[in-house]
């Protein structure tokens, strides 16, 4: 089940991004992450704008839950 809030989707979205981003280099990953956007109905340029805002909370997230 989606996260009802725009908040936590783009939360979500931000971690999947942060964490393929350090995990993954194929091109599976840039899909993974599209379909999850279209999932969340969610656009990249929405993802990025959140990042540059919330980086270091996502980041934190990350570490805390062992994702990083």
């Amino acid at each position: 089940m989606a996260p009802k809030s725009r908040e936590q989707r783009l939360f979500g979205a931000a971690c999947l991004k942060v964490t393929l981003e350090q995990n993954a280099t194929s091109a599976s990953a840039s899909t993974i992450f599209l379909d999850t956007l279209k999932d969340l109905s969610l656009v990249e340029a929405e993802v990025d704008a959140y990042l540059r805002e919330h980086r270091e909370e996502v980041e934190r997230a990350l570490v805390r839950g062992g994702a990083i």
